[in-house]
């Protein structure tokens, strides 16, 4: 019995952890009291960065990215960059529910101090927004679980994988986030501001998030709005590829950590 809970224990965690994707989480009704209960709790603690309109306009947001990216998300036009649908398509009330409840690193606070309906509640307040949440039911790519354990043959496979498809031309060699594309700050946002790729040996500066679940998303569904590309394509019918690189990912802050 002790193994199997040990085996469950470590599964939610290898998978990035059931609370925070919402599948045990207090979901109220979409409702116009849920809306308005989201409204109050946005205007006390959203509107300084995304605007009293969810345009990314508000006060400390313009201020933060006024000369360079990310700025604060536009929620009515703009595309999500946290997502676990495909490339161009709207985030589940899940991504959203866990953007709002990890945050991103560096960036935006974590609001896991509001309880679970709470979060809920701000979420269908924000998809108020774009009219688009009303048009659409998002449906996330499925997110297998990994073959196997890393093995050093494995993650050497994705190191080959990484450089093949060009990982490094933004991240760098070995992770550093100094590719030769973001050194000659040929990265841009959607709105033309200059960015930077992310570097892989630091977990922390992840935005997305940093366990193997997190990775696997990002590097399937891409961000939205940013030069990272979605790599599902490229990974179709051949998951153990993809884990492969994941692992590898992961393997730049091993001994760092």
């Amino acid at each position: 019995m002790r193994f199997w809970i040990t085996v469950c224990i470590g599964a939610v965690a290898l998978l990035g952890g059931i609370g925070i994707d919402g599948a045990f989480a207090v979901k109220p009704e979409d409702n116009r009291a849920t809306r308005e209960k989201g409204k109050r709790i946005y205007e006390r603690s959203c509107i300084f960065c995304h605007g009293s309109e969810g345009k990314g306009d508000g006060p400390a947001g313009w201020y933060l990215g006024r000369y360079e990216a990310p700025r604060p998300r536009d929620f009515t036009t703009e595309s999500f960059k946290f997502r676990s649908t495909a490339s161009g398509e709207l985030p589940t009330d899940q991504d959203l529910f866990r953007t709002v409840t990890q945050g991103i690193p560096g960036y935006m606070p974590s609001f896991a101090g509001l309880n679970e309906e709470e979060r809920w509640q701000v979420v269908s307040y924000i998809k108020t927004f774009n009219p688009s949440f009303k048009e659409e039911k998002p449906q996330p790519l499925p997110l297998p679980l990994p073959p196997g354990p890393p093995t050093d043959a494995g993650i050497e496979h994705g190191r080959k994988l990484y450089m093949k498809y060009g990982c490094h031309s933004c991240h760098g060699d070995n992770g550093y986030g100094d590719g030769s594309e973001s050194l000659k700050g040929n990265l841009k946002d959607s709105r033309g501001l200059t960015i930077s790729a992310r570097n892989l040996t630091e977990r922390e500066s992840l935005k997305n998030g940093s366990t193997p679940r997190d990775i696997y998303r990002s590097v399937m569904t891409g961000l939205d709005g940013t030069p990272m590309p979605s790599f599902a394509d490229s990974f179709a019918g051949k998951e153990k590829d993809a884990w492969d690189l994941i692992y590898y990912i992961l393997s730049l802050s091993q001994d760092r950590r």
